[in-house]
């Protein structure tokens, strides 16, 4: 539904995210900060998904997922008296004949800009593992497509497989930008016997039972991996799990002693609110049915349960808890109510997880003497100027590539840096802030060449090939930036060695490049070799035996820094 208040609220977002990242015009910034609504990207990973330009065909933007392929075409307009306008039939028209061209692989390369030829050549060899998932989206702050033209455009692309469609309004991207909406999830638990008691008070319902813990564990497990908690089910202020906190660790081993029949007594245990609660009341053990769930309060007895549960399942067996239960939907105002007496609304994420843990709050006080704002939670200090805003999950993700000599990874699986590499990268006994910048002031020129050469490609302007696989190998830039230090003992942090340190390992690579463009042919392209885990050791083995040749190491050309 239109409304003024929602047009002013996402255009003066557009308008800082336009001044913030130094933006051509609205439009860019608003593609910018749907990206980063919609699929919670990064800069770097914004900067690399936009298509727009010059011969893009409609398709404004392409991230690829792993297997799953999200295309986006977006349409903006400053004026309020233009939203009531649907997204124009023709704009959608051109989305599906490139769109169809990529899936049918008949897009020919005079037909698009190389930002779009780049990403098709990346689908295109996907297609070779197995078949992709498509996600379209029509972004606007101008009223969906009519009926008609959604039917047409659905038509066209429904006859491949894997696909989904969706249609985000004005009203839409405020609720992700503001992070009004918050996912809940289904499922089941079981009373323990009769141990419940139920009260109703008009439109609320609550239910106060006992449960099993296991039971509890699997209502949690998110299902693409049984060894995690499902996310969604918590809030973004729930007191994050620290596995060394006392009370937390007193948690786990109460559950995993031989007095864990003890727990139902010791422990608080949790608050759910969902939209149904539904069982056959004066039934013993009755199977409960859950829909639209969030656990508002219990996130550390949860987490120390799940442990519990991983570290030896038959021993939880003998462990109980108390859940209460409140029935209440969502337009009902004491479901908020219940939500914010206890935590917010919005589901952790990964890296939500971890944003109060003692590292991190430690690192946010040292940037803060630095003059940085350290983001522990997206944006965090979104008021703050951008040059002094610091992305946590971005300065993992450099370390990851820096330190831990893993810059593929860094790439393509960025959910380790707050999942299993979390400990290496954030490792107490010598993370600093001063580390983590280290990384950083090479990534920032590199990212600036980056968002030139893919200005270029949107553009359809001339790049040699140097720039090609420059603006896909970042990551890898900076691992070997750190080797090159190492081997030639120039130092990482004096400025004036900066350019010449990257330059070296920019050579590095492209010799890589070279013998693998004539090793593998027409298979090769930038975008999956420096995705590939294997292109990690390639380069690091190039190294190693480079740095074997004093005699061709001292004839290579010296670069000087400037004095």
């Amino acid at each position: 539904m239109l409304n003024l208040n929602t047009f002013s609220t996402l255009h003066e977002r557009v308008r800082k995210c336009q001044t913030d990242y130094i933006l051509d015009d609205n439009h860019s910034a608003f593609m910018w900060l749907s990206l980063e609504a919609v699929l919670q990207l990064n800069s770097d990973e914004i900067e690399d998904a936009i298509t727009d330009g010059g011969q893009d065909g409609g398709v404004d933007a392409i991230h690829i997922s792993e297997r799953t392929v999200n295309l986006f075409t977006f349409t903006y307009t400053d004026n309020f008296d233009n939203c009531s306008k649907n997204f124009p039939e023709r704009d959608l028209d051109s989305f599906v004949l490139t769109a169809q061209g990529i899936l049918q692989k008949s897009l020919q390369r005079t037909d698009v800009n190389e930002a779009v030829w780049d990403k098709a050549t990346e689908i295109w060899s996907l297609f070779k593992g197995g078949h992709l998932s498509f996600k379209f989206y029509v972004c606007s702050n101008k009223l969906p497509p009519t009926e008609k033209a959604r039917r047409k455009f659905e038509t066209a692309l429904q006859q491949f497989r894997f696909v989904e469609f969706h249609y985000l309004s004005q009203e839409d991207l405020v609720n992700k930008i503001l992070e009004r909406k918050f996912r809940r999830l289904n499922g089941q638990l079981t009373f323990i016997d009769k141990q419940y008691f139920e009260r109703s008070d008009g439109q609320v319902k609550g239910v106060v039972a006992t449960v099993a813990a296991t039971d509890l564990v699997k209502l949690l497990t998110d299902p693409s991996d049984p060894k995690r908690i499902n996310e969604d089910a918590f809030n973004e202020n729930v007191r994050v799990y620290q596995k060394r906190n006392r009370i937390n660790q007193h948690i786990l081993e109460t559950a995993l002693s031989d007095e864990n029949f003890e727990f139902w007594y010791l422990n608080n245990g949790i608050t759910i609110v969902c939209e149904q609660c539904i069982y056959q009341p004066n039934t013993r053990s009755p199977r409960v049915t859950l829909t639209d769930f969030q656990i508002v309060n219990g996130g550390q007895t949860t987490h120390a349960l799940c442990e519990a549960y991983e570290k030896d399942p038959a021993k939880l067996d003998n462990v109980l808890l108390l859940v209460r239960i409140c029935e209440a939907t969502r337009n009902n105002p004491i479901a908020e109510k219940i939500c914010e007496t206890t935590n917010s609304q919005t589901p952790v994420t990964t890296r939500d997880l971890h944003s109060n843990d003692r590292i991190q709050r430690k690192l946010e006080d040292e940037f803060t003497s630095l003059g940085y704002f350290y983001e522990r939670k997206a944006n965090q200090y979104l008021d703050a100027p951008t040059a002094k805003r610091l992305n946590n999950e971005l300065l993992a993700q450099l370390s990851l590539a820096f330190y831990l000599d893993m810059p593929s990874e860094a790439k393509n699986s960025k959910t380790l840096v707050f999942g299993d590499k979390y400990d290496e990268i954030f490792n107490e006994e010598a993370i600093t802030a001063e580390r983590l910048l280290v990384p950083l002031r090479f990534y920032e020129p590199l990212q600036k060449m980056k968002k030139e050469i893919q200005r270029k490609k949107r553009r359809r302007l001339p790049i040699n090939e140097r720039e090609a696989f420059v603006s896909r190998a970042i990551f890898h830039i900076l691992n070997v930036v750190r080797h090159v230090s190492e081997k030639e003992n120039l130092p990482l942090d004096v400025e004036q060695y900066r350019q010449v340190l990257i330059e070296k390992a920019v050579q590095h690579i492209g010799t890589v490049v070279q013998k693998e463009q004539a090793k593998r042919g027409e298979l090769y392209t930038h975008d999956k070799f420096f995705k590939e885990t294997q292109t990690n050791l390639i380069i690091h083995e190039h190294i190693e035996e480079f740095y074997k040749q004093p005699a061709l190491v001292s004839s290579q050309l010296t670069l000087i820094p400037n004095q």
